[in-house]
């Protein structure tokens, strides 16, 4: 009798636990929450090789018209970072998303998309890899658009 109340209880404990834990900051599943919406903040476009270079190239992609969507999803390795976006035109291509600033572990990206003349559904979506060491020190990412950003942050 002693032994069945006693077996008993320790399924009862260990089961609400379960419950905890499942809520708490020590389930990977719960270290970003969902994007939100944030102003969008302008920014100079930076070449992509430095000023001492006989060649210099410009970026010539723009920021994508509306970010609608962030997310940050686990892997082994570190994370991949998932952004959605629509165009003001259909058939944007050559997307990326590109770092524009790390500042006390907010990491600020761009989503560069190179319009397209054509018509049609202008949803676009973009991903990058972030390693298990930069996402140690990753508090917050936002991805700028054109007119608006999204952030997702722990």
């Amino acid at each position: 009798m002693l032994r069945r109340l006693v077996l008993t209880g320790l399924v009862c404990v260990t089961v609400t636990g379960c419950a905890r834990i499942a809520e708490s900051r020590l389930n990977p599943m719960n270290w970003f929450g969902r994007s939100q919406a944030v102003a969008a903040q302008p920014q100079d476009i930076r070449p992509l090789v430095p000023e001492g270079r006989r060649t210099v190239t410009v970026d010539q992609r723009v920021l994508i018209d509306t970010v609608t969507d962030v997310r940050i999803e686990r892997m082994p390795d570190g994370a991949i970072i998932r952004a959605t976006g629509y165009g003001a035109t259909g058939g944007s291509y050559n997307a990326e998303l590109v770092l524009e600033s790390v500042d006390g572990g907010n990491l600020v990206y761009g989503f560069r998309v190179m319009p397209s003349n054509t018509s049609g559904n202008g949803r676009v979506t973009v991903a990058t890899v972030l390693t298990n060491a930069e996402l140690a020190a990753t508090r917050s990412v936002t991805v700028r658009g054109a007119t608006g950003a999204q952030r997702t942050s722990r």
